[in-house]
């Protein structure tokens, strides 16, 4: 799932549809979000400066990023460069995306590549980001590069001081509301760079997991082994521990209204973005009372949506050529 000010996007079975705050459907498209990567957990489409940008990790390791017009889902353009991609990023008319074996960077308004990195013998397996003019990437010996967005030379390179095996670092990059502090975001912890020089600002492991965090003011919002948690500063100013937490704890967070929203199997969960405090909870079943797969949440307009594998018998006009699956719409 993904969202916009005013419009839904669900991606199922690889083909994309879109929905307005009322639920009524605005366009298809075949161009839609499927990942089989089990390099960078769960992902979901973006939005980005304008364009929506989706990943079809096929099972076979090919890769293809696709970025189309939110209101049409007009194809502008694709990029495959062979092997599996990572969830982009996109700033100032760049585009930089992971491959299995190089760091991409591509002209947003095109697709055409500008230039590609292999790194230190190790590729980069992480997602990137861009902020102040630098990407910023994982390789897989475990440093962090910033890298001119223009050129690709190398601005810096500085360790995170995280630990695993080189290769395997599925480190997500995130981007600070002031544009200049990038958050690392692994198995191993949660770490705050300055994007401007590499200076480490502060490090924990107070959060572990492989979807990118959700900067915000003085907080960082990370979902963990441990539940979701709020960092102010390096320190964790709140936790909320989450039953069933191996069924969504990949899933990307949503935040909107002073509120997240994150889901785990069956569930949907609201917490105040400030305290922690439990807003609601709602729970979603299928014809059987059973628990059901969840999307994660994406927020717009005071409405959460999430797509649901209830793989019912019927659709909602009675046709029986199921099974079929249902997005649920819920107050914010």
């Amino acid at each position: 799932m993904a969202a916009s000010a005013t419009t839904f996007y669900a991606s199922f079975e690889g083909r994309l549809y879109t929905f307005d705050v009322a639920g009524r459907e605005l366009w298809q498209s075949p161009y839609g979000h499927y990942n089989a990567s089990p390099m960078y957990g769960r992902t979901a489409p973006l939005v980005m400066e304008d364009t929506l940008y989706t990943l079809g990790n096929e099972p076979d390791g090919k890769g293809t990023l696709q970025a189309l017009d939110p209101g049409t889902g007009r194809l502008r353009w694709s990029f495959s460069p062979g092997g599996w991609l990572s969830p982009p990023a996109a700033s100032d008319g760049h585009v930089a995306v992971s491959s299995t074996d190089h760091l991409h960077c591509l002209d947003a308004a095109t697709g055409k590549q500008r230039w590609r990195l292999r790194g230190d013998g190790a590729g980069f397996p992480g997602g990137p980001a861009i902020a102040d003019g630098v990407v910023c990437a994982v390789d897989g010996r475990m440093y962090l590069a910033g890298l001119d967005v223009k050129t690709g030379s190398t601005r810096w390179h500085v360790s995170g001081g995280s630990t695993g095996a080189a290769g395997l670092f599925q480190a997500q990059c995130s981007i600070a509301p002031d544009g200049d502090t990038v958050y690392v975001h692994s198995t191993s912890g949660l770490w705050a760079v300055s994007a401007r020089d590499g200076k480490v600002r502060w490090s924990g492991t107070t959060a572990g997991g492989l979807t990118r965090v959700v900067p915000s003011g003085p907080f960082v919002y990370a979902a963990g082994t441990g539940g979701v948690s709020a960092i102010a500063a390096g320190n964790t100013a709140w936790t909320v521990p989450v039953p069933h937490w191996a069924s969504g704890g990949d899933h990307p967070l949503a935040l909107a209204d002073g509120a997240l929203t994150f889901t785990t199997n069956g569930r949907v969960s609201s917490v105040d973005a400030t305290s922690g405090t439990p807003r609601w909870t709602a729970a979603v079943k299928d014809y059987a009372g059973e628990d059901v797969p969840l999307s994660n949440a994406a927020a717009a307009a005071r409405i959460v949506c999430v797509l649901a594998k209830d793989e019912a018998a019927a659709d909602d006009t009675g046709n029986k050529h199921g099974p079929v699956d249902h997005l649920y719409a819920f107050p914010a």
